[in-house]
């Protein structure tokens, strides 16, 4: 018997249920659109299509054309709907225009997000120049520090001279603090005490602690720990009338130079060293500079330039204080020596403290300001002592 042409081919239980569920909605678009124009039905037979594409099941392998087609449909309704369309337009018509308005506009936008890559290609090109920059000053002011510090290496070596130069002007209590620290630096370095001044002030007062809890209780002979104790202790109250007489001179007249002599005598010591504050701008007020920063500026360029150490062995000696006051000051400690002048025949190693004149525009004091000054004397030298 002949096959009816007109008979359908028997489907999957899957592809009969999507075909009922698909039929079913198209029944009830169509029913609902029944009582409107043509173009509400056509619209219509589009979100039917739309739910259609939706039931198509999701295959990892494909890319999805049915969302795609379904998402397509619905921008064409809505801009069916929006901007009043023909009615007679066909959805396939749809379809393409609203394909062809996406691929523009996405075509149009594309400028707009190019902008801040390139914004941000241009400031990292800046802050990588910024950053270059900042290397370059930094290796070119560690090059100037470099050659600032061999150059005053150099000529404390071939010279025996060493300048600092202070970046603006120092107080008469800075300068007289100058010249204790420095003495109290010499005596050590040289080896005529065997720590540092403040070290040896602290351990004096606890031995001395020690000392007198022992002679509470009980009474022993004079041992050797004792004598050098008594010796440190003397070394100690030397130094000290010292620096207290020498605050005394500063607060009566400007002291421009302040000479130690180790060892020998006043005519030919065994090592002379002078502090030469001749250029030092004095003033007061708290435009000054602070005299911790100052010391620590002034001993860094004394440990750069390796002034005060000696490979050959120093003896213990007595040191000699001297410095240029004027002759009315008034001060009776020190003693005047109206006929001293200053040793040639040894080498004299020159520590000089100067303002910098570009940071400070006061004048500066001239030699002929200091044709009223004498040198005066301390009466007592600093003996030397080690253990």
């Amino acid at each position: 018997m002949a096959e009816d042409p007109n008979r359908l081919k028997p489907t999957s239980n899957s592809e009969n249920a999507s075909t009922n569920s698909g039929g079913g909605e198209i029944n009830r678009c169509l029913s609902l659109s029944s009582d409107k124009d043509g173009g509400t039905l056509e619209e219509a037979k589009v979100t039917c299509n739309v739910k259609l594409l939706q039931n198509v099941p999701d295959d990892s392998n494909s890319h999805r054309p049915g969302a795609e087609l379904s998402t397509r449909a619905v921008k064409t309704c809505s801009k069916a709907k929006n901007t009043g369309e023909s009615r007679d337009a066909s959805p396939e018509h749809r379809l393409d225009s609203e394909e062809l308005n996406a691929d523009d506009k996405e075509n149009s936008s594309m400028p707009c997000t190019n902008i801040t890559p390139d914004n941000t290609q241009e400031e990292g090109t800046s802050g990588q120049r910024s950053l270059q920059d900042s290397d370059v000053t930094a290796s070119k002011q560690q090059s100037n520090t470099e050659d600032r510090d061999a150059e005053v290496l150099r000529r404390a070596q071939e010279e025996g001279h060493v300048n600092v130069d202070f970046p603006g002007t120092v107080t008469q209590e800075g300068c007289c603090r100058f010249v204790s620290e420095i003495l109290k630096c010499i005596l050590y370095q040289r080896q005529q005490l065997p720590m540092t001044y403040d070290q040896l002030v602290y351990s004096q007062k606890k031995q001395q602690a020690s000392m007198q809890e022992k002679d509470t209780v009980s009474r022993r002979p004079v041992q050797s720990a004792d004598m050098d104790w008594r010796k440190c202790q003397q070394t100690l109250q030397e130094l000290e009338e010292v620096l207290q007489q020498l605050e005394v001179l500063f607060s009566l007249s400007r002291v421009p130079r302040v000479l130690l002599l180790m060892g020998g005598s006043l005519v030919l010591p065994k090592e002379l060293y002078e502090i030469n504050m001749e250029a030092l701008v004095v003033a007061s007020g708290d435009q000054c500079l602070r005299v911790s920063s100052c010391l620590r500026q002034l001993f860094r360029t004394l440990f750069v330039a390796d002034l005060l150490s000696d490979t050959r062995p120093v003896r213990l000696v007595p040191t000699t204080v001297l410095a240029l006051a004027h002759r009315d000051c008034g001060v009776g400690w020190f003693r005047p020596k109206l006929q001293f002048k200053v040793p040639t025949r040894v080498k004299n190693k020159v520590i000089a403290l100067s303002t910098d004149p570009s940071t400070c525009k006061e004048p500066r004091a001239e030699g002929s300001d200091w044709q009223d000054y004498v040198w005066f004397q301390a009466p007592m030298t600093i003996k030397g002592f080690g253990k």
